[in-house]
């Protein structure tokens, strides 16, 4: 029981010592965050639009546009819904117009990508379970399950729906297909970076 408790005034002249010791770099990164944080947390919460992120961070240095590009390139996800993607992809493409040097066709058309890979895989998604709704629905047994309850079995009848939802083949299909167009995804992601 040794240990005394720090007072305010000796945690604040620890972390000055700590800043004093920081890179001019390094020191740029931790203001960079502060402003960061609070705007992009109201923008994913849908309060602000990418035309406000274009205003609030218009005149900015560009170690911070950077930060703000890689942190809405970071929140890129392969099951975003198409709607939020755009937004996160105007956002992207109006920080880059506040850059000096603009690679903004580059970084559209890796944008563009990733909304094509999404479009593809919803077609195969809807192409394959059209091709098992057509099996299940030439199949009475297949909308069939027999629950086992101690002594008796219960038969319950299925939609169609719900039989190719609870489908063991259509499970891994979609495992399978999900992880396939998250890698491509992610893949283009990359390639984007390199535009920032």
């Amino acid at each position: 029981m040794g240990d005394k408790i720090k007072t305010a005034l000796e945690i604040a002249l620890e972390k000055a010592a700590m800043l004093e010791d920081l890179s001019a770099e390094e020191k740029e990164e931790i203001e960079n965050k502060k402003k960061l944080e609070p705007i992009m947390a109201k923008f994913y919460q849908n309060k602000l639009k990418p035309e406000d992120l274009w205003e609030k961070f218009k005149g900015e240095k560009n170690s911070l546009l950077i930060m703000v590009q890689k942190n809405l390139i970071d929140s890129l996800k392969f099951n975003l819904k198409t709607d939020e993607l755009k937004r996160r992809a105007k956002a992207i493409i109006a920080i880059e117009s506040l850059k000096k040097e603009q690679k903004v066709s580059a970084i559209q058309q890796g944008l563009n990508i990733l909304e094509q890979v999404q479009k593809k895989a919803e077609a195969e998604k809807n192409q394959v379970y059209n091709q098992f709704k057509a099996a299940i629905e030439n199949n009475p047994q297949a909308r069939t399950r027999i629950i086992d309850q101690g002594d008796s079995k219960i038969v319950l009848k299925l939609s169609v729906e719900d039989a190719i939802e609870q489908n063991p083949q259509w499970k891994q299909y979609i495992s399978d297909m999900e992880n396939r167009y998250t890698e491509e995804f992610e893949n283009i992601i990359k390639q984007i970076k390199k535009y920032v």
